[in-house]
């Protein structure tokens, strides 16, 4: 115990105490009373190195002035207050390199924010503004090439997109950080308009986008080794008809058809082209088939919202009734039937709120094994002799 708790107090993180003077007399920024009606510069100094660790200057008990700071590693920043808001400029620094510049009206951030990259290069441009959703931000390589763009800082929309109207010549380009195109955009009145296309790092084309007035519209292609990957179709900025995903083979995967933003079907495929899945919606009411490889039906059920409601079905290679059952609010309701694959009962029951209340059930020789009448409890009616 005594090793551990060594262990632990000798790795704890150093933490250096300041000691500050206004003028000739010491002062405890923790405490407000110390500097209540102050005016001139506060000065703090570590106390075990006494370098200078903080400077600031104060009008009446309020910072007023430019405040500098530094910490042990190379870091710095310095802040402009007025009546004791931050309201100017702000710069910060890294092993005496400026990495950022931005401004403070009334303790708010806003106007140009540049940062840099410890080679000095500008990587990123923001120009806060309110309402949120027209600042703006741009992002640099090292060599200053455009690599992403776009409005608002909280609920961020890329350039041309939307209300986010791009000031700039059209096509709007981006790059990828080794310098190949990431994507040529067409612009109208600074709203993406026509074709997007992009790339992937190596310059291959990987996608065609089409749109008006800042929203999809037409055709949309994902591409992968020059095949398409995934393709939709788009009216006013949403999914509209088929949206199909691909083997990489280039065969159908999946097949969504979008109404009404919702989902009205979905098939998918098995790779040899056979049908693996259906659904069908109609409202709240969904319909979903199974299949197997050559895509015979092996399985339909049909759901209202996320349980079952209605018929079930189960089927056999050849196409032959496997089972027959319904459903109510996710619970076996009514008549159920299963089948030998040559066609013989082997179960004929009903049922009432998920609970079996009479059934028979026949060996594959065709022969009656249980005949049965049941209680709400599962237990079986007794029969009178």
């Amino acid at each position: 115990m005594r090793l551990l708790l060594l262990t632990l107090l000798l790795s704890a993180p150093a933490f250096a105490i300041d000691d500050c003077v206004a003028g000739e007399r010491q002062v405890d920024l923790n405490n407000g009373a110390s500097t209540e009606n102050y005016t001139g510069f506060v000065r703090c100094f570590d106390r075990d190195t006494k370098e200078e660790t903080r400077s600031m200057s104060y009008s009446r008990g309020k910072l007023h002035g430019r405040e500098k700071r530094k910490w042990p590693g190379g870091a710095s920043m310095e802040q402009e207050y007025r009546d004791g808001k931050r309201h100017g400029e702000y710069r910060k620094y890294e092993d005496g390199k400026l990495i950022e510049i931005s401004h403070y009206v009334d303790d708010r951030e806003l106007g140009e924010t540049l940062r840099y990259s410890k080679t000095g290069k500008l990587i990123r441009k923001i120009d806060r503004r309110e309402p949120d959703a027209t600042s703006t931000w741009q992002d640099f390589d090292e060599a200053g090439r455009l690599t992403e763009a776009g409005c608002g800082l909280q609920a961020s929309w890329p350039a041309g997109l939307k209300d986010c109207r791009w000031k700039g010549p059209s096509p709007l380009v981006f790059f990828h950080p080794k310098g190949e195109k990431s994507a040529v955009i067409e612009l109208r009145d600074g709203l993406r308009h026509g074709l997007t296309t992009t790339f992937d790092r190596e310059g291959v084309k990987d996608g065609e986008q089409r749109y008006a007035k800042g929203l999809r519209e037409g055709l949309f292609v994902d591409l992968q080794d020059g095949k398409p990957r995934r393709s939709a179709n788009y009216a006013a900025g949403e999914k509209s008809g088929d949206e199909t995903e691909y083997f990489s083979d280039g065969s159908k995967k999946k097949v969504t058809t979008w109404r009404a933003r919702e989902p009205a079907k979905v098939t998918e495929y098995f790779q040899n082209g056979a049908k693996k899945f259906e659904q069908v919606r109609d409202g709240d009411q969904l319909i979903e088939s199974r299949f197997d490889d050559d895509g015979q039906l092996e399985d339909r059920a049909q759901f209202r919202g996320r349980e079952r409601a209605g018929p079930h079905e189960r089927f056999f290679p050849d196409g032959g009734t496997a089972l027959r059952e319904s459903y109510a609010e996710g619970r076996l309701q009514g008549r159920r039937q299963s089948y030998f694959d040559d066609g013989r009962p082997e179960e004929d029951s009903t049922w009432d709120r998920g609970h079996v209340t009479a059934g028979k059930r026949w060996d594959s020789d065709g022969g009656l094994v249980e005949d049965e009448a049941f209680y709400e409890d599962g237990s079986r009616k007794k029969k009178k002799p």
